[in-house]
């Protein structure tokens, strides 16, 4: 984002608003966790989903010899993403929600594909799939790739760039096309939505056997651009790729022979300027190391940030009749929202009735790469925001690797390494609405893993959760500035509670601490960073100092019914005490 957006610090760049939506999603073979923050933004603009889809287990049932050693959620896909804007929250929804519902239902065995049309009948997203099969079978025919006795469905990747894409124009044209009847019936929300879109990176992991990496470690997976004005498809990041130049080999470190029944078969993909990046932990795992600092972790890039001047996206800017400002951010027309060259929405820049949807000023192609995950490496994705700093150069990744990898080295859950990578970016000054999420693979198991996390699962099924973890509640910004509390009360709908709610929340999780506040061990080292801590926790203790409240040794799971009652109606006396305008 350019940075003449925010001219001026705000209410919410001095008390930003650290509220945590998180979300665990558990499977036998992989843990994500997201975590979102609205940080300094005045109402919400992000959306987040995970979902799991067990449509295709069958799908490799032929790659594997040893029938037996195979686990039986070979073929099982884990998917995740996030969607941000910085015009409101229609298009961020409508897309997540979008390509919530079309991955959740991603299919390629010609059974699961005929049961969907059984259900859904003429839905576009079955007839996408069934043309990704047809496709597939006339590729096959042109390659003549007929070795290994494969049949239809066998060792090919379950996701291809191609289906990506036209996923994603299928949740832009959905999009597209409310705006255009709200805009036809010329509505104040149908000009707001014309104006809206949004940035968005998702991934899928699929389970899939060894057979299939070797496969296409022998076939060789790079090709070239396949036609005019279509992106080239996915680069696929293993040891045996053909390497670029001189300066990547020396900093390559070399895969260790894996003997893993199964891999992550990762497909990345994003429009705008959301990132993502892999963090290979694993020996056997492609990564790029550094030899300055042993310390790095070793890192693989799997997204690229759609900037207008880039060459391809600039001569079709151009031929669109748009212009680009370099000098003002490398906008385009203008308009400092339209600063990356692919979102979904924006309408108004999309609405040109003589050109193609890939041939507008801003198109909703993704850019597509993947990643062959081994057990012990991470998957980071996140918004733009993330990488903001007050200089306005954005963090490295290596800086944000490390973060993670020293959170989760802790042993600390996926959501948790999320969360402390969105405290990292607020306090090197991020100014945007915060979206991570971490993914991690581990040894697959149709039971229980030692993991702690894992240990929701019961049989090898897929278990997920949402919850929220409160940050600190400034009293004094919320009963005398009107625009705090107005971001205040749009977080606590984003998070679904109520003021009263998200304040006992606060309470129970500090209410230990408070006590403690006049005596922090570390003061005499840390005198200005704990005298600032000191004065949060003392605005905490008197905005919780309710005498009828229990003190902090009573057990709160003895109480009874009664008194829960009335910890609530104190609490919903303190918010109103925040919310009643001020004389």
């Amino acid at each position: 984002m350019c940075s003449t957006m925010m001219p001026r610090k705000t209410a919410l760049q001095t008390f930003p608003l650290q509220h945590k939506k998180m979300t665990r999603l558990v499977s036998p073979f992989m843990i994500v966790g997201t975590c979102e923050v609205m940080n300094c933004a005045d109402r919400e603009y992000t959306a987040a989903f995970t979902l799991h889809n067990a449509r295709n287990r069958r799908f490799y049932i032929d790659a594997s010899q040893e029938k037996s050693s195979v686990p039986s959620f070979i073929g099982e896909v884990i998917a995740g993403g996030l969607c941000s804007s910085y015009t409101g929250h229609r298009c961020s929804h409508h897309v997540a929600n979008t390509l919530e519902n079309t991955l959740r239902m991603h299919a390629v065995l010609p059974e699961s594909i005929a049961e969907l049309r059984r259900e859904r009948g003429d839905d576009p997203l079955v007839q996408m799939m069934m043309s990704a099969v047809c496709r597939e079978r006339h590729l096959r025919t042109i390659r003549q790739d007929d070795s290994v006795g494969m049949r239809q469905g066998v060792a090919r990747p379950m996701f291809s760039e191609w289906d990506m894409h036209q996923y994603a124009v299928h949740a832009d044209s959905t999009f597209l096309d409310a705006c255009q009847l709200r805009e036809s019936t010329v509505t104040s929300s149908g000009c707001e939505s014309a104006m809206e879109g949004c940035r968005a990176v998702w991934f899928t992991a699929t389970v899939a056997p060894s057979s299939l990496r070797q496969g296409q470690q022998k076939a060789g997976t790079a090709v070239g651009i396949s036609s005019r004005n279509v992106p080239p498809p996915p680069r696929y990041l293993h040891g045996n790729q053909p390497r670029g130049s001189q300066t990547n080999q020396e900093c390559m470190t070399p895969p260790v022979p894996s003997h893993h029944p199964f891999f992550l078969d990762v497909l990345l993909s994003n429009v705008g300027d959301s990132r993502a990046f892999g963090i290979a932990r694993n020996r056997s795992t492609w990564g790029l190391a550094s030899f300055l600092d042993n310390s790095r972790e070793r890192v693989v890039p799997l997204s690229s940030d759609h900037n207008p001047l880039h060459a391809p996206e600039l001569h079709r800017i151009i031929r669109a009749g748009g212009v680009v400002r370099s000098d003002i951010g490398n906008i385009i027309d203008g308009n400092p929202f339209y600063n990356v060259s692919r979102s979904f929405g924006h309408w108004s820049m999309k609405n040109n009735q003589q050109r193609a949807l890939s041939e507008q000023k801003i198109i909703s192609l993704p850019t597509c790469n993947s990643w062959e995950m081994l057990p012990g490496d991470v998957l980071v994705l996140c918004n733009h925001a993330v990488f903001e700093t007050r200089s306005n150069e954005d963090t490295s990744v290596d800086d944000l690797a490390k973060v993670v990898s020293r959170e989760l080295a802790l042993g600390s859950p996926a959501e948790v390494a999320a969360g402390v990578l969105c405290d990292y970016a607020i306090r090197f000054g991020a100014g945007h609405s915060l979206q991570v999420l971490v993914a991690v693979a581990i040894e697959g198991s149709d039971g229980v893993e030692k993991d702690g996390s894992v240990s929701e699962l019961e049989g090898g099924k897929v278990a997920s959760k949402v919850w929220i973890e409160p940050g600190t509640v400034y009293a004094e910004p919320c009963r005398h500035l009107p625009d705090y509390r107005s971001a205040l009360l749009a977080d606590c709908s984003r998070c679904g509670v109520t003021l009263s709610q998200l304040l006992e929340l606060r309470w129970r999780r500090v209410r230990h601490l408070l006590s403690g506040r006049n005596d922090l061990p570390l003061r005499m080292f840390y005198g200005k960073e704990c005298s600032a801590l000191q004065q949060v926790m003392d605005e905490e203790a008197l905005l919780f100092g309710d005498p009828s409240l229990p003190p902090p040794e009573k057990n709160l799971e003895s109480l009874s019914n009664e008194d829960q009652f009335y910890i609530r109606r104190a609490f919903e006396k303190v918010a109103d005490s925040l919310t009643k305008p001020q004389t």
